[in-house]
């Protein structure tokens, strides 16, 4: 078992040839306005006991009256440390942290932190940024952005393996014997890039852990997944979904904003024809004007979980048969 294989939040989400589902989160009503974060916790600790494996959130840094009636956004270490203290076995993962627009030190160090206090369940999506007027504000340019991404991973890495590293990169040199004064359990924790990075894919494969891209034409994304799994290792492919689940469990595909509107078997049909391409886990954002998340989450755990489930511990195993006897 590889180093990352062994990370509790990896081995649960991804095993190769099977698709699990995850949440995008915050939970929020028609009007984007995010629920109380009683009702957060209480949804979040619901998901984990269908069987969810996975919550993710986002990070955009500023907020711009031009992007309209959008998610209600909390910084995602500060909400996902929250709620890995309400929850004990899902993963939680960012979706992703806007890598050019953080200094590595910092995000290096609330990660650890973050995967240290939730039990190695931390899964860290990192991205270039894709809103043009955040760079002026964090004095990035737009033509730095591909080399400072690459070198924020590096040094993320390089912080990780050791209390004293040296490095030296276009974002900040550090020669005294000076580092992270806590460390990842096993020196990783898993990384994800977020479309292309506006990097080539094959320096994805060697440097990142797996791939977090969006939804595309079905055809499209099968030939980006043949591409991708064309290597020698394991890396996991996912993405997020917007699903608005109708009470007629046999309504067919209505495409909308990220995803679709649809009843629940035809959902499982979808979901069926992603795992077989080579989909490894997707988040769904659920969506429903007349209908409340715990009635959506109920209706996906009994009818759609159980064809793509957790990847479970020995030990979970047991507990789930002595359960059920």
């Amino acid at each position: 078992m590889t180093t990352i294989q062994k990370h509790n939040g990896f081995k649960r989400t991804f095993q190769q040839g099977h698709l699990t589902l995850g949440l995008m989160l915050p939970f929020d009503n028609s009007e984007n306005i995010a629920l109380s974060f009683e009702n957060q916790v209480d949804l979040a600790q619901y998901a984990e006991n269908l069987g969810f494996t996975s919550l993710f959130v986002r990070d955009n840094p500023l907020y711009s009256p031009h992007l309209g009636n959008v998610t209600t956004n909390y910084d995602p270490f500060v909400f996902l440390s929250y709620l890995s203290a309400k929850t004990s076995k899902i993963a939680l993962g960012t979706s992703s942290i806007v890598a050019t627009l953080r200094h590595p030190i910092h995000t290096a160090k609330a990660a650890t932190s973050l995967d240290l206090i939730s039990d190695e369940r931390f899964l860290l999506g990192l991205a270039t940024g894709d809103r043009p007027f955040e760079f002026p504000a964090f004095k990035i340019k737009e033509t730095q952005l591909s080399k400072q991404f690459q070198d924020a991973i590096y040094a993320m890495n390089d912080l990780w393996q050791s209390h004293s590293p040296k490095i030296s990169n276009s974002i900040f040199e550090l020669y005294e014997d000076s580092g992270l004064q806590i460390l990842p359990k096993h020196n990783h924790i898993p990384m994800f890039a977020t479309g292309y990075s506006r990097q080539e894919l094959s320096w994805i494969k060697k440097n990142m852990d797996g791939l977090m891209f969006y939804p595309q034409p079905f055809q499209k994304q099968k030939a980006l997944l043949k591409e991708w799994h064309n290597n020698d290792v394991f890396k996991p492919f996912m993405h997020p979904l917007v699903i608005d689940l109708s009470l007629n469990p046999n309504e067919l595909v209505k495409p909308i904003k990220g995803g679709y509107r649809l009843g629940r078997n035809t959902l499982l049909n979808i979901l069926k024809s992603y795992e077989k391409i080579g989909t490894n886990h997707m988040m769904l954002h659920l969506t429903s004007n007349d209908r409340p998340y715990k009635s959506l989450l109920t209706e996906v755990g009994d009818y759609i979980i159980p064809h793509f489930p957790p990847h479970l511990s020995q030990e979970e195993k047991n507990n789930d048969i002595t359960r059920q006897n």
